[in-house]
């Protein structure tokens, strides 16, 4: 899980450079508390063909009211705090204008949330970039896995993706840009080791696109994109990914990866843990919710309560979790 992002150097400033510079899996990247002043929800996007023949991104209506996605728990306490936050026109955006701990969200997109992992947690940490991204285009777009999160580099996303009919590819040394956007719910991988993977939201203006991140600075950012090059102005970029119509993918039906016995677990670890490693962990009935800890009884997993908040699972390679305060 290796999510990295990267932004304008001359728009973001030294702490974006700082980001930019350690990727998403370094452990000096930047607090992920979102910095809502770079995008602007009320600039018009230029007019733009998409990147494929059907488009399997959202596109949303511009006219719409702003809904809020964020989960209950992250919801603003008071009318000021709701006009602080920051919306794609679709209103489909929803970000977390305040301090943002270790698990806590940062910021939703299409009900996916992208979780904050700040510059004092393991460079092992679990809120890698590629886990936002895969568990964007899984459950937001019903669409297979990227790459394989424990083993694998972001910046390989592109090329692991390239001959899977589920994506297109589109960048200098994929499929040419001349004429082509990327579209709401396409992904923006950059260069490097680890690299960096993020998830784009829209246009903030016609020369930069918002994104939402895990582990590369702040959950929303921007990042600039060059009408007359048709893609990003940047060294760093590699490739965007757009997801193509396919079939639903579905959770692995075998071998069993029974269930963990280091501790409690939250249900997102579970599921992540299912994708990663292609087996199918002993669970009750009706699966698993993200937000509720379960413990290992007898080679199954068991509920043990609902998280009033956030359910956090700090380390990587470490599945113990516990509901956030």
């Amino acid at each position: 899980m290796h999510l990295r992002t990267f932004l304008s150097f001359f728009a973001l400033g030294a702490a974006a450079l700082q980001a930019l510079a350690v990727g998403c899996s370094g452990s000096d990247a930047a607090n992920a508390s979102p910095d809502a002043g770079g995008v602007d929800a009320t600039s018009d996007a230029p007019n733009r063909a998409d990147a494929s023949p059907t488009d399997a991104g959202p596109t949303g209506d511009a006219d719409a009211a702003p809904a809020d996605a964020a989960p209950s728990d992250a919801a603003p306490s008071d009318a000021a705090d709701e006009r602080a936050l920051v919306y794609t026109p679709d209103g489909s955006l929803w970000v977390n204008t305040g301090p943002c701990g270790l698990g806590e969200v940062g910021a939703t997109f299409l009900g996916v949330p992208a979780y904050c992992q700040p510059a004092d947690a393991s460079t092992t940490g679990y809120y890698q970039c590629d886990e936002l991204a895969n568990r964007f285009v899984r459950d937001a777009l019903h669409h297979p896995e990227l790459d394989n999160v424990v083993t694998d580099f972001a910046s390989t996303i592109c090329d692991n993706v390239m001959s899977n009919p589920a994506y297109s590819v589109w960048g200098p040394r994929y499929r040419p840009t001349a004429g082509h956007v990327p579209v709401p719910g396409d992904l923006i991988v950059f260069s490097g080791q680890p690299g960096h993977v993020a998830v784009l939201t829209g246009f903030a203006d016609p020369t930069h696109m918002t994104m939402i991140q895990q582990n590369g600075g702040p959950s929303v950012a921007r990042v600039p994109w060059s009408a007359s090059q048709s893609f990003f102005p940047i060294l760093e970029a590699e490739c965007w990914i757009h997801a193509e119509p396919a079939a639903p993918s579905t959770l692995p039906t075998s071998p069993s990866c029974g269930c963990f016995d280091n501790g409690d677990t939250c249900g997102l670890a579970i599921v992540d843990h299912e994708w990663w490693y292609g087996c199918s962990a002993q669970v009750p009935d009706g699966g698993v919710a993200y937000q509720s800890l379960y413990t290992c009884d007898g080679g199954v997993f068991e509920k043990k309560e609902d998280c009033s908040s956030l359910c956090i699972t700090p380390n990587l390679f470490d599945a113990s979790g516990a509901c956030g305060q």
